[in-house]
């Protein structure tokens, strides 16, 4: 397994050598002597200690049945949704104003 220096390592994860050294006691490394180093293993560690997840699951946008499950009488999870300005009725040309 290969070692990478903290300028290494730092091109690697497209950050600054700087946010490495001043982040060291939070991150995995390896200290040789005075020298800092980052395996593979490593660098995948900080790569997943800043990755970011939604904060809620998935919406009911995205269907979480198969076409198997769904029977031709039900609708899918998502058929309450409604577009934006879905709620207001459409209004033609001769529609009567409420009066006040």
């Amino acid at each position: 397994m290969q070692n990478y220096s903290v300028d290494e390592a730092a091109e690697i994860l497209r950050c600054r050598p700087s946010y490495l050294r001043d982040n060291l006691s939070r991150s995995p490394h390896q200290k040789i002597g005075a020298s800092v180093a980052f395996d593979e293993h490593e660098l995948e560690m900080i790569k997943e200690m800043h990755r970011v997840r939604p904060a809620s699951p998935p919406t009911a946008c995205q269907p979480t049945h198969t076409a198997e499950q769904t029977s031709p009488n039900t609708l899918p999870a998502y058929a309450h949704i409604k577009l934006a300005g879905a709620s207001r009725r459409h209004k033609g040309p001769n529609a009567r104003r409420p009066t006040t």
